[in-house]
This record gives structure tokens, sequence and C-alpha cells, in this order.
């Protein structure tokens, strides 16, 4: 469900801007929720969105079906004890 919309139920924190970061020579838009404190990212080319790990330096995918049950799913209005097993779940590759 690459393309759904967590925007719909997430509060962002940076409100409607969104955060962008350059990373291997495209432009990835970052949002993060406040009360659950997933992040999210889109390319700004049209893709999805998709569940992601920030790191220090590189934004990486979590694994497909994090991805699918975070983008489909409503916010959970709270950090979850499955999140941090999630987090382990990103391919340790960049954004696509």
């Amino acid at each position: 469900m690459k393309n759904g919309n967590p925007s719909r139920t997430h509060v962002w924190a940076n409100g409607t801007t969104l955060h962008q970061i350059l990373q291997d020579g495209r432009t990835i838009a970052h949002q993060r929720c406040v009360r659950c404190l997933r992040d999210f990212a889109f390319e700004l080319d049209g893709t999805g969105w998709h569940a992601v790990y920030v790191g220090a330096f590189r934004v990486e995918l979590l694994a497909e079906k994090v991805n699918e049950r975070r983008v489909g799913e409503e916010c959970p209005k709270k950090i979850l004890l499955a999140d941090h097993i999630d987090r382990a779940t990103r391919t340790m590759s960049a954004y696509p």
C-alpha cells in the first residue's frame, strides 16, 4: 500500500512544512509524527510514502511488511513497543 497517505491521521512535527533531505542526488521529503514518533518519507518525483528509519547520515527504508502496515494504518497515537522491533528491519540500504 505504498500509495497510502499517512498524513490523514498523523500529526507532523513540522506541520505542513516538509523536511527535505538531499540524498544520493535525490530530494526526499521527510515527516515525523509527534504522537507515535514514526518517520515517513517520499521522493518529490511522485513515488508513494514509505516507512523509514532516519539515521545520522542516511534515510533507510523499513522492511516491506512494516511499510505496508504503517502506511496503511491509522496513527496509534502513542509509541508502541513493536516500533522498536520494526526499526530493526531497516534494509541497511539507502532510500531507493
